[in-house]
């Protein structure tokens, strides 16, 4: 009862204050259409996704959605919204008690939204599923906080550096494999039209992006301690300073050196993304659902390259493994509809139509270099720590614009970021003392 009354109160206290900030944008979606379990009421589940309109997988979403209408009798309220969108609307919809049945979610909105008491516990439901054990040990446990399975996965993948092969060609240098290979092209711009890379600064992709290179020098975010909380530990350390340091001088050295576009300063995932898969640049670091735009952008998609993400020459290669949940809300009215949804989208059937390339399952895969060649690099996937995790991604986007658009040293960023993590833990109750 009384994580229930703090978690109601911390979503009261983000729902004023998103308000105050004129709150988000796009459809709500969840205005209560008729649920329930009654006989006499249509079967409804309010679904909230984030895929890309146009997408292989919206295609393939929304025809398995009509199918699974027909098979079932339930009726399905989809809306879409980008992950930033979403993550702010549950937010104000669990404040005000008028939740969706299902969403899509991030791995990063576990900790967070499981500490709030906001989505239900799928354990015995996840254990009856005949369907389970198409689940590896390791997708399971990324559904898992405080050994209960809080989601049902629809999506996983890494993270790799795709190139655009004849833009490299053209250009006659090889696929940087370092850090210092890529400061090293510093008139590439001059020479070929285009910047050689980019990275996200804002939304959710940012924060993933720091955390894979603060992991090349195997520094964490926030580590686990004796007493089972967790505490950025970079200020007790020199060495882990100093690598920090190192990072948030890579950052700012991109931009003064003219290796990507001063402009990713204020970019996120929508025109990184878009950029690479238009030609605009020919470098990125993204995941694997690009695989989609070989048919909206055949011309400039037909060349792309998949190869481990450039890692310091003092450091090693990393990733990021993304495991992306299914979340049914705890006050959710339809939840045995919202399961079988649920489940439908990790069923074998869903999982070929929509992400053949970057299936959960053991049992779905493909031939092509969106399936093998990502696959290739999960040995050196790392994850977020299972803490709440919004104010600490949150404060990872504000470092990027102290070094990159206030001036801010990188030694002197690494340090606000070390005090503005464990402020974070220490807000939620989660850091060690």
């Amino acid at each position: 009862m009384k994580k229930k009354v703090v978690a109601a109160l911390m979503c009261l206290t983000m729902a004023m204050s998103l308000a105050a900030c004129g709150g988000g944008s796009g459809s709500s979606g969840g205005e209560s259409a008729s649920k329930g379990d009654s006989k006499d009421q249509e079967r409804v589940v309010e679904l909230w996704t984030c895929w890309t309109d146009g997408a292989d997988t919206q295609i393939a979403g929304t025809e398995q959605i009509k199918k699974f209408e027909e098979e079932t009798g339930v009726k399905v309220n989809q809306t879409n919204f980008t992950y930033d969108m979403l993550h702010e609307k549950i937010l104000t919809a669990a404040a005000g008690g008028n939740v969706p049945d299902l969403i899509w979610g991030l791995p990063e909105y576990v900790g967070e939204f499981y500490n709030m008491g906001i989505v239900e516990d799928l354990t015995d439901r996840f254990n009856e599923w005949e369907d389970k054990d198409a689940l590896s040990e390791a997708v399971v446990k990324a559904m898992t906080i405080d050994d209960k399975i809080v989601g049902i996965p629809y999506e996983m993948t890494v993270r790799a550096y795709l190139t655009h092969e004849k833009d490299l060609t053209a250009a006659g240098i090889e696929v940087p494999k370092t850090w210092e290979d890529l400061l090293a092209q510093t008139d590439y711009k001059e020479k070929n039209g285009k910047y050689l890379t980019e990275l996200a600064c804002t939304g959710v992709r940012s924060a993933q992006e720091l955390l894979v290179y603060l992991a090349q020098y195997d520094l964490e975010i926030a580590s686990a301690q004796d007493d089972g909380k967790y505490k950025n530990t970079w200020k007790d350390n020199k060495d882990e300073l100093d690598k920090a340091t190192k990072v948030f001088q890579f950052y700012k050295d991109l931009v003064d050196q003219g290796i990507i576009d001063p402009n990713c300063k204020n970019w996120g995932w929508e025109e990184t993304d878009e950029n690479f898969a238009t030609g605009i640049t020919s470098t990125y670091v993204s995941g694997n659902w690009l695989a989609e735009r070989e048919s909206s952008n055949p011309d400039t998609m037909d060349d792309v390259a998949v190869t481990a993400i450039p890692y310091p020459s003092d450091g090693h290669e990393a990733t990021y493994m993304e495991c992306k949940p299914l979340f049914i809300m705890a006050d959710s009215k339809n939840k045995d509809d919202a399961f079988e949804l649920a489940t439908a989208f990790c069923s074998k059937e869903w999982q070929e139509a929509g992400f053949a390339d970057r299936s959960p399952r053991s049992d779905v895969s493909t031939d092509s270099k969106w399936s093998k060649d990502f696959q290739a690099l999960s040995d050196t996937g790392i994850t977020f720590p299972p803490v709440t995790l919004g104010g600490i991604t949150q404060a990872m986007q504000d470092a990027m614009a102290k070094v990159l658009q206030e001036g801010e040293t990188p030694e002197a960023t690494a340090e606000w970021l070390c005090d503005a993590v464990n402020a974070s833990l220490s807000d939620s109750g989660e850091l060690s003392e």
